[in-house]
């Protein structure tokens, strides 16, 4: 059913520090009323790190939803008004302590368009040089780990990493190569 779908609705139910929950009344082309709730977040940004080597620069990242520690690249949430790049880099230098002299914007992924507005902007980053910044107060992240892409290949068909934005930066950088992996 193709046609124009009218946001009729929108109360927010729950105001946190990075997102908001809304409860919404949607009207479909035929007029059929439904209810969604919906996360509405102001987006990120995700970092493929590549080293003089060519590894990937993984960090390990303790996340408590997942109450695990993830094997995942550099990531962050937009501020208000920042640029998906300006995030990228600051981020980067951040989470793994270098800052890039080349960039190159891989794509865009939906998080969960079923219940969440947010959309992650994906970035390879190379020419690595050493930067300071503090990390977030309420992150906890091991020094950066690299991996070879054989080592990477491996983690990912074992399991070992398994993040949705990792996966995807690594897919996006397999077509930019015509299916070489990185």
């Amino acid at each position: 059913m193709a046609g124009k779908f009218k946001l009729a609705k929108s109360k927010s139910v729950l105001q946190s520090r990075v997102f908001s929950v809304h409860d919404e009344q949607w009207t479909a082309p035929d007029g059929h009323s439904f209810q969604r709730h919906t996360i509405h977040h102001p987006g990120a940004v995700a970092i493929i790190p590549f080293d003089a080597d060519g590894n990937v620069l993984l960090i390990k990242q303790f996340r408590p939803a997942a109450n695990d520690w993830l094997h995942e690249i550099p990531a962050g949430t937009l501020e208000k008004g920042e640029a998906p790049l300006a995030c990228a880099k600051r981020e980067l230098i951040e989470e793994i302590g270098c800052s890039a002299k080349k960039w190159k914007k891989l794509g865009a992924i939906l998080l969960a368009p079923g219940y969440s507005s947010e959309v992650i902007h994906l970035f390879k980053a190379w020419d690595l040089k050493p930067a300071k910044a503090d990390q977030d107060d309420d992150e906890y992240i091991d020094p950066p780990i690299p991996f070879s892409p054989e080592q990477l290949r491996k983690a990912i068909a074992s399991g070992k990493v398994h993040d949705a934005k990792t996966l995807s930066a690594v897919m996006y950088c397999q077509l930019a190569l015509n299916g070489e992996l990185l």
